[in-house]
Parts: C-alpha cells; sequence; structure tokens
C-alpha cells in the first residue's frame, strides 16, 4: 500500500500521480476507533496485489488516542471535522471527493482486514464491466455473541453472487443489499450516484437500489473477509434496528423483501445455532435480543407516523431527529 503525501511542488506531486496513478482509495471514518484502529491499518498495509493505493482518514472528534495511532501511519492522508458534521452518507461523499482512486474501498474503524489479499479479492469482480459496486464477508470475531455469529453467517455466507434487477422488478431490502462495512464502488459510478444524505442510516442499501434500478449490478465476493462484530446492549440493539426499519421506510417504502415465513424459518435456525455454539449468557439474552430487534425494527418502519420526541428516544443516532426538518419515508 501507498500514498503520497507532501511532495515539494505541485509539479513533481503531479507527475508521479500520472506516472503511478491511484488504482483505489481506501476511505475510514473513524471517532474513538482506537480499539482496533492499529490492527486495521497493520494489516491494510499488508494487503498485496493491488498497484497504487492510498488510506484516507476522515475524523470526527476522537479524544481516545485515535488520532495517536493514526500518526503512526505517515502514508495517511488525515482529514478531520468536526463530530456535527457528520453524517452516514455525507462523510462517504466527503471520503469521495477527498479520494482519487479509480475505485473507492470503504472500512469502518472497527472491521480489520482477514488476510493480504483482502483488497485484491474486492477489486476482483470488477472485472465484469457492468459490476460498479463489490461487498466483502463480515466474520465474527471471537468474542461476539452466538446471535451475532448467526446473523453474520446468515448474511454473508460462502458463494460468490452477482446481483441485477430484472426488467420491471421492484427493488427491495432483500435483492439489493449491500455494505460499505468491506465494500467498494467504482468511482465513476459514485460521480453519478453519490450517497444520499437525507437518509438515518443504510445508505449504502440507497445507493445499491439506485444504481441496480439504473441497470447496474453489483458482487458479493465471500473471498474479501474482514473481521467485524459488535457486542451491543439489549437497548442498543432496539435502538439500531429502531434506525434500520426507519432507513428501510425511507429506502424501499418498507418493502423488506423478507416473507413471515422466511423470519420464522431463519428465527428456528437461529435457536439451533445458539443451543449447538452458544453460551448460558446466549441462552438467556436470546429471548430479549430478539424483542428488542423485531420490536425496534417494527417501530422504525412507522417512525413517520411517531412523535419525533420519541424517535429521538428510540434513536441510536439522535442528531438525524435534532435536524428540525427531518424527512419523512419516501425514495427518490
Amino acid at each position: 500500500m501507498a500514498s503520497f503525501k507532501g511532495c515539494d511542488t505541485l509539479a513533481i506531486m503531479q507527475s508521479i500521480i500520472d506516472a503511478n496513478p491511484i488504482v483505489v482509495s481506501v476511505i475510514i471514518l473513524t471517532k474513538n476507533g482506537v480499539k482496533y484502529l492499529r490492527s486495521l491499518l497493520e494489516e491494510l498495509y499488508n494487503q498485496r496485489g493491488v498497484g497504487q493505493a492510498e488510506v484516507i482518514i476522515i475524523d470526527s472528534g476522537s479524544s481516545d488516542g485515535s488520532l495517536d495511532v493514526i500518526a503512526d501511519f505517515p502514508d495517511v492522508i488525515l482529514h478531520k471535522i468536526l463530530s456535527a458534521d457528520f453524517g452516514h452518507g455525507k462523510t462517504r461523499n466527503l471520503g469521495a471527493r477527498l479520494a482519487r482512486g479509480e475505485y473507492l474501498a470503504y472500512l469502518p474503524q472497527d472491521a480489520t482486514p482477514a488476510g493480504p489479499d483482502w483488497l485484491a479479492n474486492l477489486l476482483r469482480p470488477f472485472d465484469n464491466a457492468r459490476v460498479v459496486g463489490v461487498y466483502g464477508r463480515q466474520i465474527a470475531r471471537a468474542d461476539a455473541s452466538s446471535m451475532e455469529s448467526f446473523f453474520l453467517s446468515l448474511t454473508y455466507h460462502d458463494r460468490m453472487e452477482i446481483k441485477a434487477l430484472s426488467e420491471g422488478e421492484g427493488a427491495s431490502l432483500a435483492r439489493c443489499f449491500f455494505s460499505t462495512v468491506s465494500g467498494a464502488i467504482r468511482a465513476s459510478t459514485w460521480k453519478k450516484h453519490p450517497f444520499r444524505e437525507d437518509i438515518i442510516m443504510s445508505e449504502d442499501q440507497a445507493w445499491a437500489s439506485e444504481v441496480m434500478r439504473c441497470g447496474d449490478a453489483i458482487a458479493y465476493e465471500p473471498g474479501a473477509k474482514v473481521l467485524h462484530s459488535h457486542q451491543y446492549s439489549i437497548a442498543a440493539i432496539f435502538r439500531r434496528n429502531f434506525d434500520s426499519g426507519y432507513s428501510m421506510r425511507q429506502i424501499f417504502l418498507g418493502v423488506t423483501g423478507i416473507t413471515p415465513e422466511g423470519a420464522l424459518a431463519n428465527l428456528a435456525s437461529e435457536v439451533i445455532f445458539v443451543a449447538r455454539h452458544g453460551s448460558v449468557l446466549d441462552w438467556l439474552r436470546l429471548v430479549p435480543y430478539e424483542i428488542a430487534r423485531h420490536s425496534g425494527f417494527w417501530l422504525g418502519l412507522r417512525a413517520d407516523r411517531l412523535p419525533v420526541g420519541l424517535n429521538r428516544l428510540c434513536s441510536d443516532l439522535k442528531y438525524f431527529w435534532d435536524q428540525g426538518d427531518c424527512p419523512k419515508g419516501t425514495r427518490r
């Protein structure tokens, strides 16, 4: 991995860029991410087989030592913003504007590439000219709950896929699922289809649905593996799923493409998975976990009917509801 920064003159800088064009810009959003940030950057700088690359970090007010970690990697291009200026779609668009690569690869601060071929594998499906976005596989960390491990194994399986909408087919979460937690897009496509900035979250799903409606394809590449999982409390599970549900209202008008039969089958599989792999704590948490997950999502789908104050109470992203003119559940 390499980036060019601090050249003596603009002419020298431009000549280097012309001779060694940037293939991919890796964009990382950080705020108080010191726990995994060093291992992320170490793995990132061990990547191979991708040509010239640059690493861009946008930090929105870290105070936990993250900036000290970043300083140990002098090739990183660091851009600081105020915490109040952060937005999921807004900040990803900022990263794209700062980038010079042909491809834009996104990582959050807590996703660690699993091996030196993560980035090369993530870019491989772009050999197909129709593919404009690729997302990789997320693997639970060793300390993840069995519920989190099950969710990730179900969502990020071991089969490569290329997904496109057929003529007349409607967009839904199930058909247009995409993730920028280990995801890359063509920079040329981003210029025509930037991330939406008017939605609470799931800007990656909105982006995928938009390009797929235009006839483009996205790919899932299981060889592009990252370690990524969370240890959310039951209350945090509720809030995260509330926000997710509202984003599905905004993007897909609430159409998930998931049938009740499919949801029940997944729940049964989860119970079996927890029985085989879970701890006693997982068993104690399973029922409240699922109640929080489903009730949060259900309420989020209906958030445009609820008072803003209640939505703010239920949400993990309170800044969104503090804007004063929160957009309602419509899609472009």
